[in-house]
């Protein structure tokens, strides 16, 4: 079994803005990507994934894989035309995977 290396993409943000951060990550050529609800505590405060605080108090997750040039054009976009207006933060990480061509990778 070969395994190939990968760049896997892990935004948190605003639960208000994730079909327009799908919709861009889609566009730069991301196929798949998993949503999580998520709490925790930032500059902002407080943020939970509780049914009974409104959508635009919940945050989400969203991790993807892809390739070294569609992550950092992702985290690009997300600075520039995101996290000016929302809360949010980006990383990326080393990944290694073994369905290569399922996410676009170079083998």
């Amino acid at each position: 079994m070969e395994f190939h290396k990968a760049k896997e993409v892990v935004i948190v943000t605003e639960a208000s803005i994730l079909n327009a951060v799908i919709r861009m990550m889609t566009e730069l050529g991301v196929d798949g990507y998993t949503v999580q609800n998520a709490t925790g505590k930032g500059e902002r405060g407080i943020r939970s994934g509780n049914h009974y605080i409104s959508s635009v108090l919940k945050n989400v997750r969203i991790n993807a894989i892809t390739n070294e040039e569609v992550a950092k054009k992702i985290a690009v976009e997300l600075l520039e035309g995101f996290f000016k207006n929302y809360a949010g933060i980006v990383y990326i990480l080393d990944v290694e995977i073994i369905r290569a061509k399922k996410f676009h990778v170079p083998e």
